[in-house]
């Protein structure tokens, strides 16, 4: 009974040949089924991608247009020892781009780079790529407008050369400009070697704006082919000098301050405030031999200033030496301003000379100056002789008779109204085998107060 029941059991399950078909069936129609449901999906997010594209473009649409701005193309390159012919800073290229309207919008110069690569190029000509980075990768160049640059590329050429100084103007009526000195007297020009080959020359330009001393100035140095035009591409060193022009007067006319004569004092409670001359310097003509006498300044006849209470403006004449005339006349107009006191006081201050050259000796044309002062009575009637210092600079003149606005050197709290002549005249000559000391002394360079350890003579003429 057992036997006939497995039996029928094995009949009902099938051969394992049986079972494996009925699997396969299953499987396969499981399947189906999987890739039934996989398309929809795939087709449904297909559909919502392309609604989402849909709608993004309707907000954010992508546009193409050329970039408003013109890109500043980079050199790279090239190798050492080259040099491009062309000046390429100048170069730009247009670009036509596409972006999304949103990075568009916000798009500048700096989210471009555009260059060319001269790395490895040899001698000659050569059409370069112009190649344009973007920062953003939202951003794509379409087309560069120009898509390359015809580049010629030369061997550096280094030469030296001697400067040469041209004076464009003219110093002032009556005086004469000497020869230049040049600081350094040559440069170094470099650069490719056919632009270096057509220097013919490197010049500085210099103007005297009728100058009546000595001109020192910086000036730019610039190249110049036989034709004289400008040579680009070419780099000097140094690209500038200093320039010293001496500058002498004629021989038989001389130029010097006016001195004017001073005497008495204002009245009780007003005090000389400044005293000007108009004009301050005339021109004297004469033999070489008499102007060589004339001290470097003329006095005029006297002025009184005794009891007065108001300003006072003078015509007055020059007193001239012998032999010397004035070129404009012998009349100038004298003006003193007089004040109510304050506190004032004039010395005569013998003058000091700083900052002479090394090997030169100078000659000052007097003995002392007028310096007329005010400021709170007490501070200037507690004034030392060593309290007050009249500075001649000299520094940098070269030999030659100069013309120099007296520097005064005040304690804390007084004023300097005027000095009394406006200019001294200095000679400086190149010193002698056997130095001699000079008038006047020398100082060293001073910062604030200066010490000096012989107290000059000081002569007072003090207004009540």
């Amino acid at each position: 009974m057992t036997v006939e029941k497995s039996t029928d059991v094995t009949k009902r399950a099938g051969s394992p040949a049986d079972r494996f078909e009925r699997q396969e069936r299953v499987s396969a129609a499981r399947w189906r089924l999987f890739v039934e449901r996989l398309g929809t999906y795939l087709l449904s997010l297909v559909l919502a991608l392309v609604i989402w594209l849909v709608a993004v473009n309707e907000e954010n649409p992508i546009i193409t247009q050329p970039f408003p701005t013109a890109i500043p193309i980079q050199v790279r390159g090239p190798d050492e020892g080259l040099q491009t012919v062309q000046n390429l800073s100048k170069q730009t290229v247009q670009i036509n781009v596409r972006a999304p309207q949103k990075t568009w919008n916000s798009l500048t110069l700096d989210d471009f780079q555009a260059y060319v690569d001269l790395t490895g190029l040899s001698p000659g000509e050569h059409d370069v790529k112009i190649n344009v980075d973007v920062l953003d990768p939202k951003v794509d160049v379409l087309e560069r407008q120009p898509s390359e640059l015809r580049v010629e590329i030369d061997p550096v050429l280094v030469k030296e050369m001697a400067v040469e100084v041209d004076i464009v103007d003219s110093p002032a009526p009556g005086y004469e400009a000497q020869a230049p000195v040049i600081e350094p007297i040559s440069v170094t020009v470099s650069g490719p070697a056919t632009q270096v080959k057509q220097v013919a020359s490197v010049r500085a330009e210099v103007y005297l704006d009728n100058a009546k001393s000595q001109v020192e100035r910086n000036e730019p140095v610039k190249p110049y082919n036989s034709q004289d035009q400008f040579v680009e591409q070419v780099k000097l060193e140094p690209d500038s000098v200093r320039i010293i022009v001496p500058v002498s007067e004629r021989p038989g006319r001389k130029e010097v301050a006016v001195r004017p004569d001073l005497v008495g004092q204002p009245a009780a409670g007003y005090r000389l405030a400044s005293v000007r001359v108009n004009p301050s310097s005339v021109v004297l003509l004469g033999s070489v031999d008499a102007l060589s006498r004339v001290p470097g300044f003329v006095s005029t006849t006297e002025v009184s200033l005794e009891g007065a209470t108001e300003d006072l403006t003078q015509r007055v004449e020059l007193i001239l030496p012998e032999g010397v005339n004035a070129l404009e006349g012998y009349i100038v107009e004298l003006s003193a301003t007089i004040t109510p006191i304050e506190g004032g006081r004039t010395i005569k201050q013998k003058p000091v000379i700083q900052g002479l050259g090394p090997g030169l000796e100078a000659t000052v044309a007097l003995d002392e100056v007028e310096v007329i002062l005010s400021g709170p009575a007490p501070l200037l009637e507690s004034m030392a002789p060593d309290d007050m210092f009249v500075i001649l600079d000299l520094t940098g003149l070269l030999p030659g008779t100069h013309n120099i606005r007296p520097d005064v050197i005040l304690p804390d709290g007084i004023r300097m109204e005027s000095v009394l002549p406006e200019t001294v005249e200095v000679v400086i000559t190149e010193k002698a085998t056997t130095p001699t000391p000079e008038a006047g002394g020398t100082l060293p360079p001073l910062t604030r107060t200066p010490t000096i350890t012989t107290t000059p003579a000081v002569t007072t003429t003090r207004t009540p």
